[in-house]
């Protein structure tokens, strides 16, 4: 009887406009992904969002991933077919790279029966993608604080988001890459800049996790990421700038396209129609999607078959 696993890996967005490269909020949005020790080589398939555009061959990050982390530790990588079952859209910055990051550490894992620690598991995300905040939401869940310490240890701080206030993301339908959107990034800033960023990520931190929430309109503006990827995303500006019934703040989805917002429980839906709107007056078709956070992160089950 041949060993079988599934896990699942949620979506997340990250900055939460001011605080780049740092806050990270996990999303109840799922890479699902079953495991079967069976087979003489490793096989892949794929269902769900963007499954045609999620390779199925050696190039399939998450088998890159198991790959990379085996070889470095010099252990076996046994055969295996993976399922993946895919819900978080590509290149739209909702953190589809860190699951499939945090899913191949997950399938060495569980393919060797070696259960690695968490800066283990950093140390070989790091190799894929150099930010902690989307790995550290997609491993933990949450509402997430990272950074790196001097010697490459990530440290994380996992915090409680008070009630009130729910979720909204508005996903574009045209990609834009991580690398694209760090392109247009000047390579320093002023000091005025930095301070603004500072002074606004640490009260979103607070506005959260207090239910101060009326708070994070000012909290989510920005300085560092934001106008300069502004170019890349029709309607963007306009849409920092709406003020409907409920809508409390909002920012990027990590590097975009998709924008991200909170808002009122009762206002969700009808500000992210709002949102949408302001897309499909620029000619781009937008999905609004009212979502809930993710408090648990990588999550796995044992079965056989």
């Amino acid at each position: 009887m041949s060993r079988s696993y599934s896990f699942r890996v949620p979506a997340s967005t990250s900055n939460l406009g001011a605080g780049f490269d740092a806050l990270g909020l996990a999303l109840d949005r799922y890479l699902k992904v079953r495991v079967e020790m069976a087979g003489v080589e490793h096989e892949i398939v794929v269902r769900g969002v963007d499954a045609a555009s999620i390779p199925t061959t050696s190039d399939n990050l998450i088998l890159r991933v198991a790959k990379s982390v085996a070889a470095q530790r010099k252990r076996p990588l046994p055969p295996f077919r993976i399922t993946i079952d895919n819900e978080i859209p590509l290149a739209r910055g909702m953190g589809s790279s860190a699951a499939a990051i945090i899913a191949g550490i997950t399938c060495y894992e569980l393919g060797t029966k070696e259960q690695l620690s968490e800066q283990e598991i950093f140390h070989y995300a790091h190799e894929f993608e150099p930010h902690p905040d989307n790995l550290s939401a997609a491993l933990r869940g949450g509402l997430i604080t990272a950074t790196e310490s001097a010697n490459g240890d990530v440290l994380i701080a996992k915090m409680q988001v008070a009630d009130g206030v729910k979720p909204i993301v508005v996903i574009p339908a045209f990609e834009l890459s991580t690398e694209k959107a760090r392109a247009v990034l000047p390579q320093t800033y002023s000091r005025r800049d930095a301070v603004y960023n500072i002074q606004r990520s640490t009260l979103t931190v607070a506005a959260l996790t207090t239910g101060n929430l009326l708070l994070l309109r000012e909290a989510m503006r920005d300085r560092i990421h934001q106008p300069y990827r502004a170019a890349l995303i029709p309607g963007f500006e306009e849409i920092l700038a709406l003020k409907v019934p409920g809508l409390l703040g909002v920012a990027l989805s990590g590097a975009g396209p998709t924008v991200f917002a909170f808002a009122k429980p009762a206002n969700a839906k009808s500000a992210g129609r709002e949102i949408a709107s302001v897309f499909e007056k620029h000619g781009v078709r937008a999905t609004p999607l009212a979502v809930n956070i993710d408090s648990e992160g990588r999550s796995i089950a044992e079965g056989e078959r």
